[in-house]
């Protein structure tokens, strides 16, 4: 009687069973984010807090056996969370990449040979779509380029839905998620956690969480901003729907089709850049808009979340035109004639997406880590730094690599004598940590390949 007295009866509540709905087959896909219109601008509205936590696999290298048993665990483990958490933002949002040392390391090469995505070169298949991750031109030297085996990103509107979560998955003995007490859900015996990083992406969060730290230029940020550079992350039009992103969707990128292995997986960019917040406010605000966007935007400060709607597209001609002319490169125009496609395209679904029609997915979120909350193998500071935990979603790692090489912008800045303060905003940003990985399939996403060994 005593034990049944001190159960929480009141918190035992299965909102899974709320919500009723097709899962994507895609990982990346958030099934519940709402869309609201900025100004007759449409903005998806994402979950406000994330997590990342990064690791490496514990079990041994060549043991077929452990690696097809850590995949039935992993399966039942998130399966087990979101029969408790709906798979909305208002329950939890998981997602599981795995790096390149997963796959060289302990999948066997001819079953990774046979079935990894290839990023075609001239119409024909060659390297890996997931490659290792590179510096760029304007990288600093202390850049680390990670080697992580496996990531997880967790989102939720609840960061104590997150936390719940991460301690019932990693850390042993008994947990509760949304009153109800775990049962095999614990798999943290199957890795070595290298990093967790969290933060959040909100209306109005970056301005409160740097004013309440203390963190200079915090007073510039616009009060609705949703990230610290003032702009609005989630414009509907500048992100990629549905499943542009996945390998096999627009061709020419892949040689996946929708029957391959890794259909509706796509390669994932993580990294951490640290932003110079009072030498971005030292710019005026039309300044600060035509480098976040191009040189010929005009809005008033009011305007957050500038249109990216197809037309806007800016082009290789409008970018010359901008470095030649006006003397200044958009961070967003630096990159969009990669990240868009340049031509009514159809995919291999059938769905005709016109001109201008972004391909390349973000779902980075806000951070004052420095660089994150815990790290394995390097410092952390315990003094506030704004900065974001940068995730991106594209066909391929090579296509990945040529979007981000344009960003820094260093041909036209040369071919025009640019100073760095006129060549997009990478003046103000710091990256201190990167790698490429490769996001499977809901299908596929408990150790992809194992089953195949």
């Amino acid at each position: 009687m005593s034990n049944t007295a001190a159960f929480d009866w009141a918190g035992v509540v299965n909102y899974a069973k709320r919500r009723v709905g097709e899962v994507p087959k895609t990982q990346y896909e958030l099934p519940g984010v709402n869309v609201e219109n900025h100004c007759d601008v449409p903005v998806a509205c994402v979950p406000l807090w994330h997590s990342v936590v990064t690791a490496r696999l514990s079990i041994q290298k060549g043991d077929k056996a452990a690696l097809k048993q850590a995949k039935e665990r992993l399966d039942k483990a998130l399966a087990a969370i979101e029969a408790i958490y709906p798979l909305y933002p208002d329950g939890i949002l998981i997602q599981v990449a795995y790096g390149l040392p997963y796959f060289r390391e302990f999948v066997p090469k001819v079953v990774a040979d046979k079935f990894m995505p290839r990023s075609l070169e001239n119409g024909r298949p060659g390297d890996w779509a997931i490659t290792d991750a590179i510096k760029y031109p304007k990288d600093p030297a202390h850049l680390v380029l990670e080697q992580n085996d496996i990531s997880f990103h967790f989102k939720s509107d609840y960061a104590d839905h997150i936390s719940k979560v991460m301690r019932a998955l990693f850390q042993p003995g008994p947990q509760m998620l949304n009153g109800i007490p775990t049962e095999d859900v614990y798999v943290g015996d199957l890795f070595t956690i290298t990093s967790i990083r969290r933060g959040f992406a909100g209306h109005g969060m970056p301005r409160v969480m740097a004013q309440r730290l203390g963190i200079p230029g915090a007073d510039k940020i616009p009060p609705g901003a949703m990230l610290f550079m003032g702009f609005t992350s989630s414009h509907v039009h500048g992100l990629a729907q549905g499943t542009l992103p996945s390998f096999e969707t627009i061709p020419g990128y892949t040689d996946q089709t929708p029957d391959s292995y890794f259909a509706n997986g796509t390669m994932m960019h993580l990294s951490h850049i640290a932003i110079d917040l009072e030498g971005w406010y030292k710019i005026d605000h039309p300044g600060r808009l035509q480098r976040m966007f191009h040189a010929r935007r005009t809005e008033g400060e009011d305007i957050l979340s500038p249109s990216q709607a197809p037309d806007t597209t800016t082009f290789k001609d409008e970018l010359e035109d901008d470095a030649k002319n006006r003397k200044l490169l958009g961070h967003n125009a630096q990159m969009q004639f990669l990240s868009r496609v340049d031509k009514d395209t159809t995919t291999v679904y059938g769905d005709v997406i016109p001109k201008g029609t972004v391909i390349f997915l973000r779902q980075d979120f806000d951070t004052v880590e420095n660089p994150f909350e815990f790290n394995a193998e390097g410092p952390v500071s315990p003094t506030p730094k704004p900065g974001v935990h940068f995730i991106g979603f594209a066909p391929s790692a090579q296509l990945f690599d040529k979007i981000r090489k344009e960003m820094d912008g260093v041909d036209l800045q040369k071919k025009y004598n640019l100073p760095d303060e006129n060549t997009g905003f990478t003046k103000f940003l710091v990256t201190t940590h990167r790698q490429h990985y490769l996001e499977p399939s809901r299908a596929h996403r408990s150790f992809p390949l194992a089953e195949m060994i």
